[in-house]
């Protein structure tokens, strides 16, 4: 009897040191052995850029809850649309409803100006509130200069009397770009699993509305150009025509089309990033995609930028736009979109003329970088860095803790349309592929489980991966 007992305990006993070591591993360590493989995988370049320049789009930002300013303001739920402009606070209402359901980054352009301070005053009463230094050109500027603290930095951007007393004494700052009163930005963010009247957030995420002088009508353009011929960079960040999506299509095309004539000037040895941000009018869009993305070797851009861009130009999956959509993307449909906005608009045979070589997709849950690799290395470093660097941002952290992260990848994932699943393994959390002569890097990202901010977090995502990426000309 004592026999049966002893093989009976052990072999409840294996079972148990089973069970616990494969659950163990897969649930509760995951993003320890992804921290782990990112911090022996993550190196900088070889040869670091050493000159770079940064505009045209900066501000303030006030951050608050989104839920509570607009209890504050006395709106409550009600429609769900997605209005290009805003005007009243009804429109703010049915927009901020409509990307708030799909846990969706949404940014909108406040047409009238009376009833934006009413809404700025509103959430400067609300005990949360905070300042930060805003505007993706200016966060951009701020995330390079932290990480390479070396790194002469030369920012062209309309500079108010608050935001040069947060902006880092490193930057260069011309005096031409100071303007007397700050222009303000107004961030409304959101936690995962929140509650607005029926709605609950599926992510963390944050709606932006706006209504700037500066900015709209891209004041600092010409400035920004001319600089470049004097600093002479290694680099360059352009960002900032997300902010004219409330200007009237004269105006955008005439300050369109000389944007396209300066880039076209910026010799093919400096290369040129730009920073996309959410827009709402499809044909503004796709004058971008077709005129300025060609003039341009890399490219930056969330899960709505990427799909809205496929819809305004009927391209792969542009149908996924006007799903009843939350969460993040399937992987597949974004290396489907990536592929094939890098054969249409990027360098090749039949479009030798454009400098298109690189694009960076960053999401809350993963990002990817496609690139041709004769003119771009370390990629899958830099990959690799932004997505780290979204979690330590959004959590506020100097070091990642798997405590405060979570793994929301499916596990099982298609990399692109016509592959097979493959099983992800979080001690190898960076996959890289090539398909149709590009090469793709893949790589998770550990989602902080109770954000503090959620602005920036693109900006920051793309500095880090622009800067830990080498150029050949």
């Amino acid at each position: 009897m004592s026999a049966s007992y002893t093989i009976f305990f052990a072999l409840c006993f294996a079972l148990v040191s089973y069970l616990f070591f494969k659950y163990s591993d897969n649930n509760v360590n995951r993003e320890r052995v992804i921290i782990d493989s990112w911090t022996d995988f993550i190196k900088p370049p070889t040869k670091q850029f050493q000159k770079l320049s940064v505009g045209v789009n900066s501000n303030i930002d006030i951050i608050v809850s989104g839920v509570s300013l607009l209890k504050a303001l006395n709106i409550s739920p009600g429609n769900k649309k997605n209005n290009n402009v805003l005007s009243s606070f009804s429109e703010l209402q049915e927009t901020f409803s409509y990307y708030f359901a799909r846990g969706s980054a949404a940014e909108r352009t406040f047409a009238d100006q009376v009833v934006y301070q009413k809404i700025i005053q509103a959430a400067e009463t609300l005990r949360d509130v905070e300042h930060f230094i805003g505007g993706n050109a200016a966060l951009m500027a701020k995330k390079a200069s932290s990480l390479f603290p070396k790194l002469i930095i030369h920012f062209v951007g309309p500079v108010g009397p608050l935001l040069e007393s947060l902006m880092p004494k490193s930057i260069k700052i011309p005096e031409s770009c100071h303007i007397p009163k700050d222009e303000i930005h107004l961030i409304m963010e959101y936690k995962i699993g929140e509650k607005w009247g029926n709605l609950s957030a599926p992510v963390a995420n944050r709606f932006i509305t706006s209504h700037d002088e500066s900015n709209s009508k891209v004041v600092m353009l010409e400035p920004f150009f001319e600089s470049i011929k004097v600093f002479q960079p290694d680099l360059m960040l352009l960002s900032g025509l997300n902010i004219m999506d409330g200007q009237s299509q004269e105006f955008f095309n005439e300050r369109f089309t000389k944007l396209v004539t300066l880039l076209k000037d910026v010799p093919s040895s400096i290369p040129v990033h730009l920073e996309l941000a959410s827009m709402a009018t499809k044909d503004y869009v796709k004058l971008i995609i077709e005129q300025a993305v060609p003039n341009v070797d890399s490219l930056g851009l969330n899960e709505q930028e990427i799909v809205f861009a496929s819809k305004a130009l009927d391209g792969p999956h542009h149908d996924h736009f006007d799903d009843d959509h939350t969460g993040q993307p399937e992987i597949y449909k974004i290396s489907d979109i990536m592929l094939w906005t890098l054969k249409t608009y990027g360098k090749s045979t039949q479009h030798p003329l454009s400098r298109l070589t690189r694009i960076h997709f960053h999401s809350l849950t993963f990002h990817i970088i496609a690139v041709e690799e004769s003119a771009w290395s370390n990629v899958d470093k830099a990959t690799a860095a932004g997505a780290q660097v979204a979690g330590l941002q959004a959590c506020n952290i100097a070091k990642m803790d798997e405590n405060l992260v979570m793994l929301k990848i499916p596990l099982k994932f298609k990399l692109f349309t016509g592959d097979v699943e493959k099983e992800f393994d979080p001690h190898n959390p960076v996959i890289t592929w090539k398909k149709d002569n590009y090469y793709f890097v893949f790589s998770p990202v550990l989602v902080c489980k109770h954000p503090v901010k959620t602005v920036g977090l693109g900006d920051a995502i793309s500095a880090t991966g622009l800067m830990f990426s080498e150029f050949h000309s």
